[in-house]
């Protein structure tokens, strides 16, 4: 297992950009690429790397954290798997003034194919689409992360 977080509030530079993490706090001896481990990730890099195995891989992906921005609308986080947005993941909520607050979390089970690879970014999703328009897409705003984990662990399932 590995869990990274945020303490210190992190202004993204785009409504595009992946989220870059502090520090990890937990990180179990599996999770190490070397030695039959199944991870790859190092401080201050956004990009999770996942290593299948011999058999196939279910890994839990579990995100918490505050958002905000310097102006009021609407912001989006989701997962990335290989670049490709999650949809199940995304997160949008809106902010009605800058500088306000909100808690956003997801949690989300990866398999991965036998000696398959899968890379993982969090990042900020750049538009979003409401179920009472889903015809016209909302941009969003470039979000601020603040007290925020990320954890991956291997599921026995």
């Amino acid at each position: 297992m590995i869990q990274t977080i945020i303490n210190e509030p992190l202004v993204l530079t785009s409504n595009t950009s992946p989220i870059v993490f502090d520090a990890t706090n937990i990180r179990t001896r599996c999770a190490y690429c070397c030695n039959g481990g199944w991870l790859d990730y190092e401080n201050g890099s956004p990009l999770f790397r996942v290593f299948g195995n011999n058999y196939n891989g279910y890994y839990n992906a579990n995100f918490s954290a505050s958002i905000s921005s310097a102006t009021a609308g609407v912001i989006a986080i989701g997962l990335y798997e290989d670049g490709v947005l999650l949809p199940d993941t995304v997160r949008a909520v809106t902010i009605d003034a800058p500088d306000d607050y909100e808690t956003v979390s997801f949690n989300r089970k990866i398999r991965l194919c036998p000696r398959g690879t899968s890379t993982l970014t969090v990042g900020s999703v750049p538009s979003v689409v409401t179920p009472t328009d889903p015809t016209t897409p909302i941009e969003t705003e470039i979000p601020i992360i603040t007290n925020a984990t990320f954890n991956l662990s291997r599921s026995n399932n």
